[in-house]
C-alpha cells in the first residue's frame, strides 16, 4: 500500500470511529449539559452573548449553537425548537468534525518536523485511534476545537509563519482558556524550528493581544454581574501545591495509560530512549531539539498537574494527545530500528501490524464507551444519567407552572425540560433553605421534589414532614425518583 493511500485509510478510519461514537446513544454529562443549554439559547432564542453563569470564552460554544441552528432547528407551531436527541447530536458535531480535522492535522505537523511519511502517517495513527480523544470526540465539551486549534498553532510556526500560530492560538484561547498552557511550548518549538526574533514574536503577540481585547468586549457586553473570567477563577481555583502528589501521579498514570491505547508505556518508552540516544549522539540535530522540546513540553504539563492541584479530570489530558502521538510515533520508529536488526523484515511488519490492530480495537472500545474515561476521570458521570429523558418527559406532562425542587441533577434536568418548558425549577442548597422557601410560596401550582435514587433525601423529606407537607412518592425509576409535595392549609 502506498503512503498516501495508508494516510486516506488513516484518515477514514479515524473519521469512522468518531462517527460512531457520536452514534451512540448517551445523555450529557453535567457540564456537557451547561454548554448546550448556552448553545440552544442561542440557537432558538438568539442570545449570542450567552447571558448566565458561564465560565468559558464562546467560541466552542458558538460552533454547537450554529450546528444547532443548522441542523437541529425546525419550526413547530410557529416556535423554534428540536427535541433533546437532534439536540444531542448538534450539540456534539462539532467537536467531531474537529477531531477528524486534528488527525490530518497531527500528520502534517509531523511530517514537517521530520520529514517522514512513515512517522507521520504513526503520529496520525495514533491520534486516530487514541481511546482519550475518541472518548471525547462525540461531547459537547470545549475541549475538542481548543485541541484542534492549538495543534494548528504548532503545526503553523513549524512553517515559520508565526502570525498564523498566534490567529490559532488565539482562536483556542478563545474555545477554553486552558489553551494558554501550549504558549510556551508553541514560543519553544517556532525557536527550534525557525529560530526568534523580536519581528517574529510581535507578530505572534499581536492577534493574542487583539483576541484578549475581543473577549474583554464580549464580556462587558454581555453586563453580568459577574464576568466570565471572575467565575472560570473561582471554580478552577487551585490551593496550591498537592499534599500528596504520589497519589496523584498514580491517578493521572492510570488515566493516561489510555493515551496511546495499549501500547502507550511501551511506545513512550521508546520515545525516551530515543530521545536520549539523540541527545547523547546527535544533540544538535533540529529532529533531536524538537524530540527534546516536546518531550519536555510533555513532562512540564505532567508535573504541573501532579504537583499543583489541579482537578484530576480525564479531559485534561487532552492536550497531550497530539505531542504524545508524535513522540510515540518516535519512539515507535526507534523500537522498529533495534527490532529490525535482530529480526527479520516480514516479522517487523508483523508485529507493526498486530499493534496496528490494537490502536484500530482500542479506539473502536472508547467509541462504544468501554473505558474508564470520557467524564472526569472515570468517575461514572457520563451517561449515568440514560433515563433523565424520560423523568423530563414525566415533569413536563405535569400541570401548568408546576414548581420542581431540584437540588441535586443541575444542569442535565434544565437542558432535558427542553428550551420552552412552562415548569418552574427551583434549587435549595439545604435542607433549611429549602423547608423555608417552600413554606413561603403563595403559588398553589404544584410542587415536586425530583433527585437520584442515590441521594440521601430521606433527611429532606422527613425536614418537609415535620414542616406539615404531604409528601407522595409519584414517580420511581432506576435512576430518579420524584416526591409530589402538597403544602400544609394557610391558616
Amino acid at each position: 500500500m502506498s503512503r498516501r493511500r495508508a494516510l486516506y485509510l488513516i484518515l477514514l478510519i479515524g473519521a469512522v470511529i468518531r462517527l460512531h461514537a457520536l452514534g451512540q446513544d448517551v445523555r450529557f454529562h453535567p457540564d456537557e449539559a451547561l454548554f448546550a443549554t448556552f448553545a440552544r439559547q442561542a440557537a432558538l432564542n438568539g442570545d449570542w452573548l450567552l447571558h448566565g453563569s458561564l465560565d468559558k470564552p464562546p467560541l466552542a460554544i458558538y460552533a454547537s449553537a450554529l450546528s444547532m441552528t443548522l441542523f437541529g432547528a425546525r419550526v413547530d407551531n410557529t416556535i423554534l425548537t428540536f427535541d433533546y436527541r437532534v439536540g444531542e447530536i448538534t450539540a456534539r458535531l462539532p467537536a467531531v468534525f474537529a477531531q477528524i480535522l486534528l488527525v490530518a492535522v497531527v500528520y502534517a505537523l509531523t511530517r514537517r518536523l521530520y520529514r517522514g511519511r512513515t512517522v507521520a502517517a504513526w503520529a496520525a495513527l495514533f491520534a486516530a485511534c487514541s481511546p482519550v480523544a475518541v472518548a471525547f470526540s462525540a461531547t459537547a465539551f470545549t475541549d475538542g476545537l481548543m485541541l484542534l486549534l492549538m495543534t494548528l498553532a504548532l503545526w503553523a510556526i513549524s512553517r515559520g509563519s508565526w502570525l498564523w500560530s498566534g490567529i490559532w492560538l488565539a482562536l483556542a484561547v478563545a474555545s477554553k482558556q486552558q489553551a494558554l498552557f501550549y504558549l510556551p511550548l508553541v514560543l519553544a518549538l517556532g525557536w527550534a524550528v525557525d529560530g526568534m526574533s523580536l519581528r517574529r514574536c510581535a507578530q505572534f503577540a499581536a492577534p493574542l493581544g487583539l483576541g484578549a481585547l475581543v473577549l474583554i468586549a464580549w464580556d462587558a457586553a454581555r453586563a453580568q454581574s459577574t464576568s466570565f473570567w471572575t467565575l472560570a477563577a473561582a471554580n478552577n481555583a487551585i490551593d496550591g501545591l498537592a499534599a500528596d502528589p504520589g497519589a496523584r501521579l498514580g491517578a493521572w498514570t492510570d488515566l493516561g495509560r489510555l493515551l496511546l491505547g495499549t501500547p502507550t508505556f511501551l511506545l513512550l518508552g521508546g520515545a525516551a530512549l530515543a530521545v536520549i540516544s539523540g541527545v547523547i549522539r546527535r544533540p544538535r540535530e533540529q529532529a533531536t531539539v524538537i524530540d527534546t522540546v516536546l518531550a519536555l513540553a510533555v513532562i512540564a504539563y505532567i508535573g504541573a498537574h501532579v504537583l499543583i492541584n489541579f482537578n484530576v479530570y480525564d479531559r485534561y489530558l487532552l492536550p497531550l494527545v497530539p505531542l504524545l502521538a508524535i513522540l510515540g510515533a518516535r519512539g515507535g520508529m526507534w523500537l522498529w530500528g533495534q527490532i529490525s536488526r535482530i529480526s527479520p523484515r516480514g516479522e517487523v511488519a508483523v508485529i507493526a501490524a498486530a499493534i496496528a490492530l490494537a490502536l484500530v480495537v482500542g479506539g473502536w472500545n472508547a467509541a462504544e464507551g468501554n473505558v474508564n474515561v470520557g467524564g472526569d476521570g472515570g468517575n461514572g458521570r457520563r451517561g449515568v444519567y440514560t433515563d433523565i429523558n424520560e423523568l423530563a418527559d414525566f415533569l413536563n406532562q405535569q400541570s401548568l407552572g408546576a414548581i420542581i425542587y431540584d437540588r441535586w441533577i443541575g444542569w442535565e434536568l434544565g437542558y432535558y425540560l427542553g428550551e420552552w418548558t412552562d415548569k418552574r425549577k427551583v434549587y435549595y442548597p439545604t435542607i433549611e433553605t429549602l423547608v423555608a422557601g417552600a413554606l413561603d410560596q403563595p403559588d398553589p401550582a404544584p410542587r415536586y421534589l425530583a433527585a437520584p435514587v442515590d441521594q440521601p433525601i430521606a433527611s429532606w423529606l422527613d425536614a418537609l414532614r415535620e414542616a406539615g407537607f404531604t409528601v407522595t412518592r409519584v414517580y420511581n425509576a432506576q435512576r430518579f425518583v420524584v416526591y409530589e409535595l402538597l403544602p400544609p392549609p394557610r391558616l
